[in-house]
C-alpha cells in the first residue's frame, strides 16, 4: 500500500527508493517471514526452537526500531515525521527488549534445545534453513544500510546518506537464490531427494524458466539482472502452479485452501512483484519534454502530445493543469498544485496503466503564458500493475492459509523430533502442513 501511495501520490515516478522508513517496514516483514518457513522444520523436526524464539524476538524488535526511525526525524525521509520528544523513549524501548531478549535466551536457551536433525542438504528441511540463512543475510544487508547514516554520525559528525546502489547490488544476489529455492523447496521431501524424484517435479517448471529467457532474448531483451528474475521467476511459479494443480486435483476448490497451499498463493504474488519489479528498473525509460501546445514526443514506443494547460482556483489553492494524448487516445491531466503557504508547488501525476506497462506523466513546469511551452515528464514504466496484483495475490493466500486444510494427523507432540525410521508422507501423496510462504 505505501509503494502504490508513493508511485500514485508523490509524482516521482517510483514506488519504492530504499528510503529509510520503507527500509523499516520491511525488515520486520523479513524476519517474520523467515520465522513462517523455520517454524515448519520445527513441527516437523523439533528443532531451530531457539532460533524462531530468537526470529519472533526480532520482528518485534524492528517494528519498536522501525516506529523509532519513522517518529523521531533522526533520518531524512518524505515519509517520516518531523523531531519528536517520543524518540528517546522508543529508543530506549528498543534497547530494553534487545538486551532483555538477548539476556534469557542465553540463559534459558538451553532448555529449549531438541536432538532433531536435519537428514540431507537436498531435502526440504536443508532448504528451509538455506532459505532462513537468506532472510537473515537480507535483514542484515537492509539494516545495515538504514543505520548506517546514524553510527557514522555518532561517531565522526558526518551526515551521511546509503542510496538506492548499495541496496540493488547486495540484495540482487540474494533475492535471486531466494526465487530458486522457492520453486525447489515445495517439491523436496523431508528426507534426501533422489535424482530422479527431483526431475520428475522440477522437470516442466525448470524448462518454462529457461523458454521463458529464450523468448526474451530472442525479442530483444537484454541485462543479466532481469533475465534471471524472469526465468527464476518463471521456474517458481511453475513449481507453485504444479503444486496447487496438484491439491486441487485430490480436492477440488479445497486445494486452494490451508497453510500449504495459500501458501503457493503467497509464493506467486512474490514472484509477480519480483518480476514486476525487474523489469521495470531495467526496461524503463524517462525523460523530459519542452512541448508547445499541439506538438508530440515520443518515448519508449509511445506518442505523447500536449494539448495545452489551463489555470484552476480552488479555495485552498490554485492548480495548473495540463492535458496530454497519450498514443492518440485517451486524455491525461497531470498537475501542479500550489497552496497558499507552501514555498514549492506540489505535482500530482496522471498515469496511463495497461498489463504491458504504464505511461507516467508529470507536468514539471507549467506555461509562462497562455499558449506557452509547458516541461512535460514522461516516465514508461513495464509491468507495473502485477506489482499491485502480486501484492494483492500474497493478501489473498495469506487469508487461505489462515483456513485449516486438509492436515496429517500427528502421532507425537508437533514440536517432538520424528525418529528417522518414521517413512513419513511425501509431497506428492499428501499435502503437506507448511510449505515456504
Amino acid at each position: 500500500l505505501g509503494a502504490w501511495w508513493s508511485y500514485a501520490v508523490l509524482g516521482w515516478g517510483g514506488y519504492w527508493a530504499w528510503d529509510p522508513v520503507e527500509n523499516a517496514s520491511f525488515l520486520p516483514w523479513l524476519t517474520a517471514t523467515a520465522y513462517l518457513h523455520s517454524v515448519m522444520v520445527q513441527d516437523r523436526r523439533g528443532m531451530l526452537r531457539v532460533w524462531n524464539l530468537s526470529l519472533l524476538l526480532a520482528t518485534f524488535s524492528l517494528t519498536i526500531l522501525g516506529t523509532f526511525l519513522t517518529r523521531s526525524g533522526v533520518l531524512d525521509s518524505v515519509h517520516a515525521f518531523t523531531e519528536s520528544a517520543i524518540g528517546p523513549a522508543l529508543i530506549g524501548f528498543f534497547a530494553l527488549i534487545v538486551v532483555t531478549a538477548v539476556g534469557l535466551i542465553a540463559w534459558r536457551g538451553d532448555r529449549l534445545r531438541a536432538p532433531g536433525s536435519v537428514d540431507s542438504p537436498v531435502s526440504r528441511g536443508g532448504a528451509f534453513l538455506a532459505n532462513n540463512l537468506l532472510f537473515a543475510a537480507f535483514a542484515f544487508v537492509v539494516l545495515l544500510g538504514t543505520v548506517f547514516p546514524l553510527i557514522a554520525e555518532a561517531l565522526n559528525g558526518e551526515r551521511l546518506s546509503v542510496g538506492g546502489p548499495y541496496f540493488d547490488r547486495m540484495t540482487a544476489p540474494i533475492g535471486f537464490t531466494l526465487l530458486f529455492l522457492m520453486a525447489v523447496a515445495p517439491a523436496l521431501p523431508w528426507r534426501k531427494a533422489s535424482g530422479e524424484m527431483l526431475r520428475h517435479r522440477l522437470l516442466w517448471p525448470a524448462w518454462a524458466g529457461t523458454l521463458t529467457i529464450v523468448v526474451l532474448v530472442l525479442a530483444g531483451r537484454r541485462g543479466l539482472a532481469p533475465l534471471l528474475a524472469f526465468g527464476l521467476g518463471a521456474f517458481a511459479a511453475a513449481a507453485a502452479l504444479r503444486q496447487l494443480v496438484l491439491s486441487t486435483r485430490r480436492q477440488g476448490a479445497r486445494g486452494f485452501v490451508g497453510r500449504a497451499n495459500g501458501g503457493m498463493v503467497v509464493h506467486l504474488g512474490v514472484v509477480l512483484i519480483a518480476v514486476a519489479f525487474a523489469a521495470s528498473h531495467a526496461y524503463g525509460h524517462r525523460q523530459e519534454f519542452r512541448l508547445v501546445p499541439g506538438q508530440s514526443a515520443y518515448l519508449a514506443g509511445h506518442h505523447v502530445t500536449y494539448l495545452g494547460a489551463q489555470t484552476v482556483h480552488h479555495p485552498n489553492k490554485t492548480s495548473v493543469v495540463a492535458r496530454v494524448r497519450v498514443d492518440g487516445g485517451r486524455v491525461y491531466a497531470p498537475a501542479l498544485h500550489q497552496f497558499p503557504f507552501a514555498s514549492q508547488a506540489i505535482g500530482s501525476p496522471s498515469v496511463r496503466t495497461t498489463p504491458l506497462g504504464d505511461v507516467y506523466l508529470t507536468l514539471v513546469a507549467p506555461p509562462s503564458r497562455t499558449g506557452g511551452a509547458a516541461v512535460i515528464g514522461v516516465n514508461v514504466q513495464p509491468l507495473v500493475m502485477w506489482l499491485w496484483i502480486g501484492g494483492a495475490l500474497i493478501a489473498v493466500g495469506t487469508l487461505l492459509a489462515a483456513f485449516p486444510g486438509r492436515r496429517r494427523l500427528p502421532t507425537e507432540p508437533a514440536s517432538a523430533p520424528i525418529g528417522r525410521e518414521e517413512p513419513g508422507p511425501e509431497p506428492e501423496e499428501i499435502v503437506p502442513v507448511g510449505v515456504p510462504v
